[in-house]
């Protein structure tokens, strides 16, 4: 009897959201807020709970119960948003049994326990593309992912993000055509050539409409090219010279599907055209230098790419690159002001405008009210090389912290 009565008096001094099950409330208290979709806000305080921004802005009252993170005088951003991120998967990018792979998901392949994704979290990246590789030609579907969860499922937020083509010169790479003897591996395949790339391309771009217009619904692959035509999944276009940018454009505009430019190292070249079609780019990494077939593919390099095309009118994301010799995602954004590209088009560059192109804004990419709270706080200026990040709030919990340096 005694023991039921200490029991009876612990509930009834247990606090209300502790009875009714309620989640614990973090406020984030900072000198500067960048909300990238409105003016910044000095001396604001950002509300948390169930790892949504529930409030944000000055003056905001906090609640008696919630955990107070308090960054004083620093700056605080959103989490940053990663086009084109080292890919956090085991095993081969493609499957290079075949040329056109449409139903091939990288999403199969995520390593949920990737190194990849600590190193990630500590330079800011919140939320990243992971691609298929560049080996096939039509390479298959990538996916949205966070770079935390204990399975892949966990990690996805958009599968069947976009369809992977490359244009460029990797899809025939290593190729050759047997001549004297019966082909014994994989290499001896199309294609050979960039005519021949565009050729295949083509082929099966006319063979998915005229799929389309049958009564025959019985092909993966050309029920993955169809909803591609049918701009359900954007097309996103490995490409990095001029000249394949141009054809891009017209293969764009011949079959009518949704494009996002990938890479584009000659992007410069044709601003205009692309800004006309209102085509988004995804910029490669500046310091990259794809070596194929004994020539670099794509080196006739302009610094001043990004912000070319910025000044042109297209929608440019920077990204830090899949390959593992990658830079953080600030410092590319830095690279890119230093040579030209306005700094809010920098910083929009690396959060909002990859978000809308990857079709997860009403996720990520801003500090909004209902969006999912993915903080970054700085040190100071998040485009000046002196500036070091502190702490990273993802899904409204910290999983880094500069002075432990270690995820928690």
């Amino acid at each position: 009897m005694k023991a039921c009565v200490i029991l009876l008096s612990f509930l009834l001094l247990m606090p209300a959201s502790a009875e009714e099950g309620q989640p614990e409330i973090t406020a984030v208290k900072a000198g500067k807020i960048l909300t990238i979709s409105g003016a910044p806000i000095a001396d604001g305080i950002i509300l948390i709970k169930d790892g949504k921004i529930t409030d944000i802005g000055t003056g905001i009252e906090i609640p008696e119960n919630a955990f107070v993170i308090d960054a004083g005088q620093k700056i605080v951003m959103p989490g940053l948003v990663d086009a084109s991120a080292v890919p956090p998967v085991r095993g081969d990018l493609n499957e290079q049994s075949e040329e056109i792979t449409p139903t091939f998901r990288i999403s199969t392949a995520l390593d949920s326990q990737s190194k990849a994704l600590k190193r990630m979290v500590q330079t800011g990246i919140t939320t990243l593309y992971v691609s298929p590789g560049l080996r096939n030609v039509i390479a298959g579907l990538g996916a949205v992912i966070k770079p935390t969860g204990k399975t892949p499922e966990e990690m996805i937020i958009k599968e069947d993000a976009a369809l992977m083509v490359v244009m460029s010169m990797d899809s025939a790479y290593g190729n050759r055509i047997p001549r004297s003897q019966p082909p014994y591996n994989f290499y001896y395949r199309r294609p050979t050539t960039r005519m021949a790339i565009i050729w295949m391309l083509r082929k099966n771009f006319f063979d998915t409409q005229e799929y389309a217009k049958s009564n025959e619904k019985d092909d993966p692959d050309l029920e993955i090219l169809a909803s591609a035509l049918d701009d359900k999944i954007p097309v996103r276009l490995n490409v990095r010279r001029a000249i394949n940018i141009r054809t891009a454009l017209k293969l764009a505009e011949e079959y009518d599907f949704q494009l996002i430019l990938d890479e584009c190292t000659e992007g410069y070249k044709v601003a205009k055209e692309i800004a006309e079609k209102k085509i988004p780019v995804i910029l490669g990494p500046f310091y990259y230098y794809p070596r194929n077939l004994g020539q670099y593919e794509g080196r006739d390099i302009n610094w001043n790419n990004a912000g070319i095309l910025t000044k042109a009118g297209v929608k440019v994301a920077l990204t830090s690159g899949a390959q593992t010799q990658s830079i953080d995602l600030l410092t590319a954004a830095a690279f890119a002001v230093r040579h030209g590209m306005p700094q809010d088009e920098a910083l929009k560059a690396v959060t909002i405008t990859p978000a809308e192109i990857l079709g997860v804004v009403d996720k990520v990419g801003t500090l909004e009210k209902g969006k999912d709270a993915d903080i970054l706080i700085l040190s100071g200026d998040p485009l000046k090389v002196t500036t070091r990040i502190e702490q990273v709030i993802l899904n409204g919990k910290t999983v880094y912290k500069a002075e432990r340096g270690r995820k928690l």
